[in-house]
């Protein structure tokens, strides 16, 4: 009988979890347990035989891939999503085991991803009661929250990533359905679930184990191109989510420009700015990069004000206000781009008890140092000894 139980749970799934009894988490076009066991995947039940453009997080290699993360989020005009296949029992309904999670999130989660009070409100309360209403930003918040046991239980890290990876991918495919019918009513629950997207891309890249190990800056770029395309998906509800629950999140973003740069910070930014000027000559881009380097200073601010409710989320707005064409530069892998990341990694190694952005900047600024050319060394001298001497 129990045999007869558990080969239900799995009718919907692929012939590989059903001849085994067990339960397939859907992930398209290879499913989880596939996928760590190197199997063919198949899916006799879909509709017309067709597999929908689902996207996995779990790579056929069995590691989680940061990559597979931004072919939710491109902007309307470059990408068409198929609708996915969700299944009532996969997104309406929550496992007894998850309400550990939720209750991990209520009682420890929400309170670090934000410092101000009205924020961490915000997360502890209104959220989930937006929750309550929309499940993709459920399934979202229990990913997130599962990442974050994983982070401070070492001993059970691999069965918590499992389960944030499970949630993550059920989030993914609904929010990718909703992005083409956005209302006033589900909006904001696609801005907090974009956002939490990032969160969990920028810990998993950190907390996963690697079978074959994606460098720093090549996931950092991957985010990038995440955070860049938000504000293209959700552009168009832009004022239903500022005048929604989210409200908080868009206030207090004003930077002090009375404030005065200590003198190892702005001598690191003097030196960017005079050797952009130098290569600007026989180097394009030196526009690009200056407004990268100008943004920098914006964000070393930030983080020099003595508000201790500072939202350290602010950091992620930089690759959205660098541009494109930067983002275009750094991927492939020019000088003068890889030393301004290399600043910002510093930015990142200031809030590194952050627990979704540990060790960012550690790692970042290690391959920098291994890819840049001799020549631009003394560029990214005050990063290396911010970052790994602490001076």
């Amino acid at each position: 009988m129990s045999s007869r139980r558990t080969h239900s749970k799995s009718r919907h799934g692929c012939s590989q979890c059903k001849s085994a009894h067990i339960k397939c988490d859907l992930a398209q076009p290879t499913c989880g347990k596939c996928a760590r066991t190197g199997k063919s995947c198949q899916f006799p039940n879909l509709v017309n035989g067709r597999l929908p453009n689902i996207p996995s997080t779990i790579s056929r290699h069995g590691s989680p891939r940061s990559s597979s993360l931004l072919s939710t989020v491109p902007p309307p005009d470059e990408t068409t999503i198929a609708p996915s296949v969700l299944y009532p029992s996969e997104v309406g309904i929550v496992a007894w085991d998850d309400l550990e999670l939720l209750h991990h999130y209520l009682t420890v989660t929400s309170t670090t991803l934000a410092n101000r009070n009205d924020l961490r409100q915000m997360w502890q309360i209104q959220i989930p009661k937006l929750a309550l209403k929309q499940k993709v930003l459920m399934h979202s918040l229990l990913g997130v929250a599962a990442l974050h046991i994983a982070s401070s239980r070492p001993e059970s890290q691999s069965s918590y990533i499992e389960r944030a990876i499970r949630h993550h991918n059920i989030a993914l495919r609904e929010y990718s359905c909703q992005l083409h019918s956005m209302t006033r009513e589900n909006s904001a629950s696609l801005f907090v679930c974009a956002t939490l997207i990032v969160i969990f891309a920028l810990n998993l890249a950190m907390s996963r184990p690697h079978e074959e190990p994606m460098g720093p800056i090549e996931e950092i770029l991957g985010i990038f191109t995440l955070l860049r395309g938000v504000p293209f998906v959700l552009g168009e509800t832009w004022s239903w989510i500022q005048e929604s629950e989210v409200e908080p999140m868009f206030r207090g973003r004003e930077v002090d420009d009375t404030i005065i740069l200590a003198d190892d910070i702005a001598n690191s930014v003097d030196l960017l700015e005079e050797r952009n000027r130098i290569s600007s000559i026989e180097c394009s881009g030196a526009d690009t990069y200056a407004r990268a380097i100008q943004e920098l200073k914006v964000y070393f601010k930030l983080l020099s004000s003595k508000d201790l409710d500072r939202d350290h989320g602010m950091v992620l707005s930089w690759p959205i206000s660098v541009g494109r064409e930067y983002i275009a530069l750094l991927g492939s892998r020019e000088q003068m781009a890889l030393v301004i990341l290399a600043h910002y990694a510093v930015i990142l190694h200031e809030i590194r008890d952050t627990w979704w952005a540990m060790g960012w900047g550690r790692k970042l600024i290690q391959e920098v140092c291994q890819v840049v050319d001799i020549e631009w060394k003394s560029l990214i001298a005050w990063p290396m000894d911010k970052i790994m001497i602490g001076r």
